[in-house]
């Protein structure tokens, strides 16, 4: 693979770095008994590599188990799109599912990224199992470009909590869902330390609302759709536009705070 310099973004120490073995995707089919249909997903995966792990033996961070929750390590895979896919959300959401360890997924897909996060915490249902609690991905993004060049340095191994790894893995996860206000905002979104949970609140609400005004839009773009339902729809839209122009301008104050 080449592309992306995940190695220069993520700057982890030389001993977590993996040397990018492949994994064969048959051993993530039998591994995790993946379905007919979900093995036709992972054929959209062209090549899938073990990048790094992240754990105590090699950053000297601390692991973090309570009763919901057992971090040993975090592993770090390097996942090649086949030509002329882009469902990195789709492709993620199903290889993360493949590993019982917390996974970030560094995605290619043609000049495209993408980073996500899968926090697990241990089952409910059987013993000494781990499910995927929740997936933070930051969608297909140009890596090159100037708006996305603070996200990718707060990606930085010496910029993340290394308190243990569950604080590591958060961190990691919380830059990924500030990083999907950047399209909208035209920047990444941070602030001092003090402020940060109340900017994710809003960061994921600014999400939430672009992602209703972008299916408003394309409700109103359907043939099948009256007259009248394309008004009321125009009328929702502008509300929640404004909304998130609100929204926008609180974000900003706080960044610029």
């Amino acid at each position: 693979m080449s592309g992306v310099d995940w190695n220069g973004i993520l700057r982890l120490p030389e001993a977590a770095i993996a040397g990018c073995r492949r994994i064969p995707k048959t051993v993530l089919v039998k591994q995790a008994m993946l379905t007919k249909t979900e093995q036709r997903r992972l054929d959209k995966v062209a090549r899938l590599e073990h990048f790094a792990t992240v754990q105590k033996s090699t950053t000297r961070i601390p692991p973090y188990e309570d009763d919901e929750r057992n971090v040993q390590s975090v592993v770090f895979l390097r996942c090649e799109m086949a030509v002329g896919t882009m469902a990195v959300a789709e492709v993620a959401e199903l290889v993360h599912k493949c590993f019982p360890n917390p996974t970030v997924l560094l995605i290619e897909a043609g000049n495209r990224a993408c980073v996500s996060v899968a926090l697990t915490r241990k089952s409910h249902a059987e013993q000494g199992a781990t499910v995927i609690d929740r997936i933070e991905t930051t969608g297909a993004f140009d890596p090159y470009s100037p708006e996305y060049a603070d996200f990718l340095g707060a990606l930085a191994f010496e910029r993340l909590s290394q308190g243990d790894l569950w604080e590591y893995l958060l961190d990691m996860a919380r830059a990924v869902a500030l990083s999907r206000a950047i399209g909208g905002l035209g920047f990444y979104p941070s602030c001092s330390a003090q402020e940060r949970e109340q900017l994710i609140v809003l960061t994921s609400r600014y999400d939430e609302l672009g992602s209703s005004v972008k299916r408003m839009k394309e409700q109103r773009r359907s043939k099948d759709i009256t007259l009248n339902e394309s008004a009321k729809l125009r009328m929702e839209m502008k509300e929640e536009e404004r909304r998130l122009r609100a929204i926008a301008d609180e974000i900003k104050e706080i960044c610029n705070g």
